[in-house]
């Protein structure tokens, strides 16, 4: 697997990211295997868009999964997926568990799931973005990372009251 560091501690260049950048080809779709699921949990659980990715020529909806009768009084249980493309057990680890035990947690806790925060690395099978940045990385006010930006931003508002995040 290529690596966006040349020497230890020496990020790439423009040359080298677009280098690497050409290499990659989609391997699996982001449509088919993760925004069908959650258009299906549209029925039992809010389903809110909460960024958007432009990747040319791509563009990625970002989508989260909420309980249904969100209460302030509860603590809140963050699941999220997919924040390494490659990481796939993550991805349907998420959406299985919205699928099959979700429902189960509705009296007790708010449930905010994210199955797949970095799309293009998912359908790429890769860790980094097309930007050549680990989003795992990138968690911070002043993210580089499109993905974990948009993430931050949708649990901001809510962040004091995570009680556990998986």
């Amino acid at each position: 697997m290529s690596c966006p560091i040349g020497k230890p501690g020496i990020p790439w260049g423009a040359a080298e990211v677009a280098t690497w950048l050409s290499r990659q080809t989609r391997r699996r779709s982001y449509e088919a295997d993760v925004l069908r699921v959650i258009e299906r949990q549209r029925p039992r659980f809010d389903v809110v868009e909460y960024g958007r990715l432009d990747y040319e020529p791509d563009t990625y909806p970002l989508f989260a999964i909420k309980s249904r009768g969100w209460c302030d009084e509860r603590p809140v249980v963050l699941v999220t997926g997919g924040v390494h493309g490659y990481e796939t057990s993550g991805v349907h680890g998420a959406l299985r568990f919205v699928d099959r035990h979700a429902a189960d947690y509705a009296d007790r806790v708010n449930l905010l799931i994210v199955p797949c925060v970095s799309p293009w690395a998912y359908e790429r099978v890769h860790r980094w973005n097309p930007l050549a940045l680990d989003p795992n990385r990138s968690f911070r006010d002043d993210s580089p990372a499109p993905e974990s930006a948009a993430l931050i931003r949708l649990v901001a508002p809510i962040r004091d009251r995570v009680l556990v995040h998986i």
